[in-house]
């Protein structure tokens, strides 16, 4: 879905357009919503996606009775040693590559093992939601662990987002009515192109909603 669609176009230039310049029109709309979702590193719109991610070999567990948990006097008596510990593993964070995170539908764990069954993890008690991604337990190294999840910005009701995007496709639909018009004239038009594409000051005004992330 488009947060900009050609019959925004028609109204806000106040034009009609032919099929053709429509189908154009369509490339230029969708150019130009991946090019804002470029800029901002992240999606404008709410989408789903699915990713995979395989554990760190290095993802080991650490001893529960360092920070957690500690025999107590009872369990002492009946012969455990208080040098014993459980051992657990710590919450693997999977930072996902679309934010922010809106819902997740499943998260799926393989173990590395050879015919290894796959499960399905539940929410709160093998992992836990934030926008960035997930923090998975009860994972090992090596694991499969497969994402499924909706991610996204309110695009709809960010205002500024789609009066953008029909400020520059205004402009690339004005140039291309300039050089179809000489055209068929068969003559110059005296008119300087104007700029495609988003403007400098433009970009400024959304640089608030841009994902801050190393890659």
């Amino acid at each position: 879905m488009a947060l900009v669609t050609i019959a925004d176009i028609k109204t806000f230039m106040d034009i009609s357009l032919s099929l053709t310049q429509e189908d154009a029109c369509q490339i230029v709309l969708d150019g130009l919503q991946s090019e804002l979702e470029t800029y901002l590193k992240r999606p404008v719109e709410n989408q789903a996606f699915t990713e995979t991610y395989i554990m760190p070999s290095d993802h080991v567990g650490v001893p529960m009775g360092s920070f957690f948990y500690d025999h107590d006097s009872t369990e002492i008596a009946a012969g455990a040693s208080v040098t014993d510990h459980i051992f657990t593993e710590p919450p693997a964070t999977v930072y996902l590559r679309n934010s922010p995170v809106t819902t997740v539908t499943t998260v799926t764990r393989t173990p590395a093992t050879v015919g290894a069954s796959t499960t399905t993890l539940a929410e709160s008690s093998d992992y836990v939601v934030h926008r960035y991604g997930l923090d998975i337990y009860g994972s090992y190294a090596n694991d499969k662990i497969v994402v499924t999840y909706n991610a996204g910005l309110a695009g709809a009701d960010i205002k500024i987002f789609k009066l953008m995007i029909l400020r520059a496709a205004t402009r690339e639909m004005q140039n291309m009515h300039d050089d179809v018009v000489g055209v068929k004239d068969l003559e110059p038009r005296n008119v300087a192109p104007m700029e495609t594409g988003f403007l400098e000051r433009e970009l400024l005004a959304v640089k608030k909603y841009r994902r801050a992330r190393v890659s």
